[in-house]
């Protein structure tokens, strides 16, 4: 069923989330690692100085977050990004739907294996071939 996967519409980079206080010191950790991170910026540090590869300073709205959550997403993704830092909105009202859709992009992603079985879940595979 669409949507149902842990990490339904996750990017190919790792999505880390932190507490808002620590989203920079967590993108500044990874860069050091030798990360290409990306970074999602609360209005109230988006002038903040960061290292990183990319930043995608967050909207004010809630709206505007929601509308552009999978394009900031694969924004990071086309710039090279292996890693993506951001901290959850506050829970309420269109914040609660945010963050899920961001704890869905840092959760588990299927293995190798996993992949491979449902590329190949056609008729002969579940008439008992596999």
């Amino acid at each position: 069923m669409p949507g149902q996967h842990p990490s339904h519409y996750a990017p190919r980079a790792r999505v880390v989330l932190v507490e808002p206080e620590k989203v920079i010191a967590e993108a500044e950790r990874a860069w050091e690692l030798g990360h290409q991170v990306g970074v999602f910026l609360a209005p109230s540090l988006a002038d903040a100085p960061v290292k990183a590869h990319a930043v995608v300073a967050v909207p004010g709205s809630m709206a505007a977050y929601a509308r552009g959550l999978y394009g900031f997403l694969r924004e990071l993704d086309q710039k090279g990004c292996d890693v993506i830092v951001a901290s959850l909105p506050v829970e309420e009202r269109l914040g609660l739907a945010i963050a899920n859709r961001l704890r869905r992009a840092a959760g588990p992603r299927p293995t190798v294996c996993q992949q491979r079985r449902r590329a190949f879940t056609g008729p002969a595979i579940r008439d008992g071939f596999g």
